[in-house]
């Protein structure tokens, strides 16, 4: 794996005398990673965990924990098993620095854009600073497609989508693009793309392109997510098919674990 500290401006947060170096750090996660033989083959009652290492974008104003210091300020769990035709999802965010905890379970076909379908459930927890909340979310999507929301009792409308759109949600985007690769870059515009993202918010006008190929640290091809509402994010796929990168305007996501079973 190539170290080269110059790397892709999506995902290079590399400042002066900074430390712990975020290049350092992932090169680290993904040469531990990489090690692994897991294989990709998906199949009938088969569970996909993959297991990120979340790094801020910005070090500064974080404080690192214990007497050594690391970049990452938590961890992402995105686990689905495909049943009857149907991918379950569970997703766990866990920021150690804002004490912010996310999980969330949704449901969806099995079709390259991963439509949304049945019901969805956000629970969030948030521990920082000695305050500690909770929040509950249930939604799902009418038959005047109409997204519905549910929060802790209230019932709210979130908005309507259009009845030739697909739904879906921004955690399942680590398989839609894998999935859509082949046809985005074909496009030569990208393709239009509806998220409920975090399952709260409706961002009907977003778009997936790709971007360019890479070397450096190792063999990716780069797709990016914009639109209305959205902060734009960059996603890097490794030639497996595995999100091995994923950069918001916050924090960038690395690949730390890959699991792999028959369930």
């Amino acid at each position: 794996m190539n170290a080269n500290n110059r790397h892709h401006w999506s995902f290079d947060y590399n400042y002066g005398a900074q430390n712990p170096q975020f290049t350092q750090e992932l090169i680290g996660t993904l040469r531990s990673c990489y090690t692994d033989t897991n294989t990709r083959d998906r199949q009938l009652g088969q569970t996909v965990k993959h297991v990120y290492n979340i790094f801020p974008n910005y070090w500064r104003g974080y404080k690192g924990g214990g007497p050594h210091k690391e970049l990452r300020i938590g961890e992402v769990t995105v686990e689905r098993s495909k049943n009857d035709g149907l991918w379950n999802y569970t997703v766990e965010y866990e920021n150690t620095t804002s004490g912010e905890h996310l999980q969330m379970q949704f449901c969806c076909r099995d079709g390259n854009y991963r439509s949304l379908t049945d019901s969805w459930r956000v629970e969030a927890r948030n521990s920082g600073s000695d305050n500690y909340s909770e929040l509950t979310s249930e939604g799902y999507l009418a038959e005047n497609s109409e997204v519905r929301l549910r929060i802790n009792g209230a019932e709210i409308l979130a908005g309507t989508v259009d009845a030739s759109t697909k739904l879906t949600c921004n955690w399942a985007l680590f398989d839609i693009i894998p999935a859509l690769a082949q046809t985005i870059r074909a496009s030569g515009i990208g393709l239009d793309i509806t998220l409920l993202e975090d399952l709260e918010q409706l961002r009907p006008k977003g778009k997936i392109g790709f971007l360019e190929s890479i070397q450096t640290p190792m063999p990716l091809e780069g797709y990016y997510v914009y639109g209305a509402g959205l902060l734009p994010s960059y996603w890097w796929l490794d030639t497996d098919g595995n999100i091995a990168i994923a950069s918001t305007f916050f924090e960038t996501l690395v690949l730390r674990e890959k699991i792999e079973g028959r369930t």
